[in-house]
């Protein structure tokens, strides 16, 4: 078939080879985490990585689009609410 991007092909695309140091605990930790879903290590690490920087990404705007500094008493927690659709609790 032409034109079609092969799972390999694709892969090699959207990665990039990286080296990191982790503590031990970590390191074992996370080669756990990614057997009990059935991840690759390097697969369960991109995947939490991406989802704590949309998080920190996320706080920080909420932090920033704050309008006054003397906000409503539950301001906050309303605005967190709205941007991750749950409880700030």
């Amino acid at each position: 078939m032409a034109g079609v991007e092969s799972d390999a092909s694709r892969r090699a695309r959207e990665t990039e080879p990286v080296t990191v140091e982790l503590e031990r605990k970590a390191l074992f930790a996370a080669r756990a985490a990614a057997r009990a879903k059935g991840l690759s290590l390097s697969e369960w690490l991109s995947r939490v990585a991406w989802e704590q920087a949309v998080t920190e990404a996320a706080e920080t705007s909420a932090g920033q689009c704050r309008l006054h500094p003397d906000e409503p008493p539950g301001w906050e927690d309303a605005a967190l609410d709205r941007i991750f659709g749950q409880d700030a609790a």
